[in-house]
């Protein structure tokens, strides 16, 4: 007997179902969390033990005569390294710069204060109204890179004259102190004499006093934003830059690209395995008075075809919504984060409605889709592809838990009509 035909009698297809479908939902535990969660551990631990171990010698052999980060940040530099390059070279701006942004704000913790605001700050955005509050506690990596982005572009419009191949320290120094302190105190004042900037970069900046209007005035022990840009500036360029990367390295890039493999694979897996919401047999929408019939013609590269929630879909209430003209289904997830995708080709416009409803729009020739309640956007307006991730489910606005309020407008109706009719 093979293995194979040992596999198949000892565990038939209708366990696997029955494990899947019933056991592990019962203990409240999916295949893809526990097969990611277990992969996240085992590639953050090589992570520290391979720094633990000083396998990667020359960066650290540097910052530990100049200027010396936790080892749990090195390893987190390296993790991120190559998405941090990717978002600098969009918003055009040094690839350093939003690891920095991030260890300034929050130590590179991926967690977001109980301040209303993300891992970066965005005080003035959030408070603004532009965007809406961050919620507190652990957040994921797609979440962790939407924010990186979204400080790298608060950073460029604060420094328009820098780029991404920007060298000179005078430059980067001021646009540091620019995104800390504004472009009108960066315009009046010296960065050499910012705790922000310039703490613990030799013995004339040492444990300097920094004034902040949270804070008040404290002494600073950490490192400001110039010796950490040297010193992560330092451990790229000797470990991801060297054309003769050390054994380590070449282990870790193995390990970085199976486990985005793997995340791929398991999350797709996922989602094509739950996309399926389960509508009442007996449906009844004639209290709904506001919907009407969907056209048929026209492009149908255009129409809506994706659920908008990617990770285990639940309907949570049919068809509601048509005396505040905005008619749709909620859909929820076991994940209470989970990615939001764009149903539909468009141009997608975020925004907060008249009932404190944080909003992500989507509009093509044909169809609008309007999506409640994500507690943060991952995309920047202007135009969206279909199945492209727009945002984090959430409950801001009018919600009582984590969900979207899924409504469609038909353009060539001129009506609202059934998001049923357009889910898989």
């Amino acid at each position: 007997m093979s293995l194979s035909d040992l596999g198949a009698l000892l565990f038939p297809e209708w366990l696997k179902d029955w494990i899947r479908f019933e056991l592990l939902p019962q203990l409240g535990l999916h295949p893809y969390q526990i097969a990611l969660g277990t992969l996240r551990g085992m590639f953050d631990t090589l992570l520290l033990m391979i720094l633990g171990l000083g396998l990667l010698t020359s960066s650290q052999n540097y910052m530990a005569q100049q200027y010396t980060l936790p080892t749990t940040v090195q390893a987190t530099v390296l993790k991120w390294a190559a998405v941090a390059d990717h978002i600098a070279r969009q918003a055009d701006i040094p690839r350093e710069v939003p690891l920095v942004l991030w260890f300034k704000e929050n130590s590179m913790q991926a967690v977001n204060p109980d301040l209303c605001t993300g891992i970066i700050g965005a005080y003035d955005l959030v408070r603004s109204g532009d965007l809406p509050c961050f919620t507190p506690g652990p957040i994921t990596d797609i979440e962790v890179s939407s924010q990186l982005a979204l400080a790298a572009v608060e950073f460029k419009k604060r420094c328009p004259e820098i780029t991404y191949l920007t060298q000179d320290p005078a430059t980067i120094q001021k646009c540091y102190f620019a995104y800390n302190a504004g472009m009108g105190a960066a315009a009046r004042l010296d960065p050499d004499q910012s705790a922000y900037v310039m703490n613990n970069y030799d013995e004339a900046h040492t444990n300097m006093l920094y004034s902040d209007i949270e804070l008040g005035t404290v002494r600073v022990t950490q490192l400001g934003a110039w010796p950490t840009h040297l010193a992560m500036q330092s451990m790229i360029i000797a470990q991801l830059d060297d054309p003769d990367k050390p054994l380590s390295l070449t282990i870790l890039d193995t390990m970085t690209r199976a486990y985005d493999w793997l995340n791929y694979y398991l999350s797709t897996s996922a989602n094509a395995s739950n996309s399926t919401l389960n509508f009442p047999a007996n449906r009844s929408l004639t209290a709904e008075g506001c919907l009407g019939v969907p056209h048929s013609t026209g492009n149908t590269a255009l129409r809506p075809t994706l659920n908008p929630v990617t990770e285990f879909p639940i309907l949570t209430q049919d068809v509601h919504g048509c005396n505040y003209a905005l008619p749709g289904v909620d859909i929820s997830s076991d994940n209470r984060a989970a990615v939001l995708q764009a149903p539909l080709p468009g141009e997608i416009t975020t925004y907060t409605d008249q009932w404190y409803n944080s909003t992500i729009r989507i509009e093509n020739d044909e169809w609008v889709v309007l999506l409640l309640h994500p507690r943060s956007y991952l995309i920047r307006e202007g135009i969206v592809k279909r199945g492209e991730a727009v945002g984090i489910m959430g409950a801001v606005g009018n919600a009582t838990g984590p969900h979207v309020h899924y409504t469609i407008y038909d353009k060539r109706n001129e009506t609202f009509v059934d998001p049923a009719l357009f889910l898989p």
